[in-house]
């Protein structure tokens, strides 16, 4: 029954069937020839698995990241960002103003996708225009879009901490200094670029940003009320999202105004499909993991891990990243978590390594994958934004970026005390 479980899931894969029909086809299939059991235990799983309390936050996350991209936030964060760093000679200026508008804008978003598209509306046209390359734009748009779900809130950590019952309020506080860390060293990069092609940049102007910090200031104090909320005991990581929407509604409607009923539609139209494409996923990913775990799967992909590393640390993570960044290559991020997350978890206790850190390195592991050809979701939003081909964002740029943010999984990984330090100070 493994191989005939391998064998449909890897043959639709292929064929390029789409992800949650992979799954769900991969768990039927088996079951329905090489089993006893019924194959509507698949449906039923369907719906057991997303009910859910948690899993609510997932839509209300969605449709606050486009209540906010549409209601003017994104483009006000962009501005005081840039008030902040558009002077640092060289390679400053917009390019990192990119990541650090991204990181903002990640904080009150929680999706790779959304920080993309938002921030890469505004600032594509803007790097073009002054004068950064169309390849180095694109590369950095789309590298600076996965600090949407690093940063938290993030919709991978709701995912993670359902999937293996890791607190996703700890999760939220881990994310922060890797968060912060990634966006530092892909702006290092960034400035030396810069600084060698000579860029030209913004005179630092302390009214500019004052001014700008005034227009951005109901956006900034958003990540304090829902984050503050969550670690204060006011409400719940799934509540905070109800209060997102509510905010970005607010916000949106009555102090930047920039929101009408027409939009609002819209953006309810297009957060309705994306988050049923979401919990479709989800249920798929859960019913192929049920007969995953009937066939011990689980146990023996973590018993051969934990003997191919000889219970050692450093060979542990070396063979799950080799599998993430694999896998990250041709699956999109939420199924991932949802098939290995429960696999490579039953070997963190036997080498006494932290949930919540492993969480921050597998996230960060597939959030490396969001910008890896070919199926990286932020190169095909990248290049949607600007009306280029997908080729254009795949270049050394993209290569360095890439090589930047798994310095920073590296040092995660060697110092995991980076991902749990905020968690075990909140208690």
């Amino acid at each position: 029954m493994i191989t005939s479980i391998v064998l449909v899931f890897v043959a639709l894969l292929a064929i390029g069937a789409p992800i949650a029909m992979c799954l769900t086809l991969g768990a039927i299939v088996p079951l329905t020839f090489f089993s006893d059991i019924s194959a509507i235990a698949v449906i039923q799983k369907f719906f057991t698995s997303i009910d859910s309390a948690s899993l609510m936050a997932v839509p209300f996350f969605i449709v606050a990241g486009g209540l906010l991209s549409e209601g003017g936030v994104s483009k006000r964060l962009v501005d005081f960002a840039y008030s902040l760093v558009g002077w640092l000679p060289g390679g400053g200026g917009l390019a990192i103003v990119t990541f650090v508008a991204s990181a903002f804008f990640g904080a009150i978003c929680g999706s790779a996708a959304a920080t993309c598209s938002a921030i890469g509306a505004i600032l594509i046209p803007e790097l073009t225009r002054k004068e950064y390359p169309l390849p180095f734009s694109l590369a950095t748009v789309a590298s600076a879009g996965f600090l949407g779900i690093i940063i938290p809130p993030s919709i991978p950590m709701i995912i993670y901490g359902q999937a293996t019952g890791t607190s996703v309020s700890e999760l939220f506080m881990a994310g922060f200094i890797p968060g912060i860390l990634l966006t530092v060293s892909m702006s290092v990069y960034a400035f030396f670029w810069g600084k060698k092609n000579q860029i030209p940049t913004q005179k630092f102007q302390l009214g500019r940003v004052w001014q700008s910090f005034k227009s951005a200031v109901w956006a900034l104090i958003m990540p304090f009320i829902i984050l503050g909320g969550i670690y204060g005991g006011i409400f719940t990581a799934t509540e905070a999202g109800a209060v997102s929407c509510a905010y970005g509604l607010l916000a949106g409607m009555f102090i930047y105004k920039e929101l009408n009923l027409k939009i609002i539609i819209k953006i309810i139209r297009s957060s309705i499909v994306t988050c049923s494409m979401i919990m479709f996923i989800i249920a798929a990913a859960n019913a192929f993991a049920l007969v995953l775990t009937r066939e011990n799967i689980p146990q023996l992909v973590s018993g051969a891990l934990l003997q191919f590393s000889g219970n050692s640390v450093f060979l542990f993570y070396l063979l799950v990243t080799i599998l993430l960044l694999f896998v990250g290559t041709f699956m999109e991020t939420l199924p991932a978590i949802m098939i290995l997350a429960p696999i490579l978890s039953l070997a963190l206790t036997p080498l006494g390594l932290s949930p919540v850190a492993f969480g921050i390195v597998m996230i960060v592991n597939l959030a490396i994958g969001v910008i890896t050809p070919p199926l990286g979701l932020d190169l095909y939003v990248a290049a949607g934004v600007a009306k280029a081909p997908v080729s254009a964002v795949i270049n050394r740029h993209l290569l360095r970026y890439g090589l930047c943010s798994f310095f920073v999984l590296v040092l995660i990984m060697v110092f995991p005390q980076i991902a749990t330090l905020l968690p075990s100070m909140m208690g």
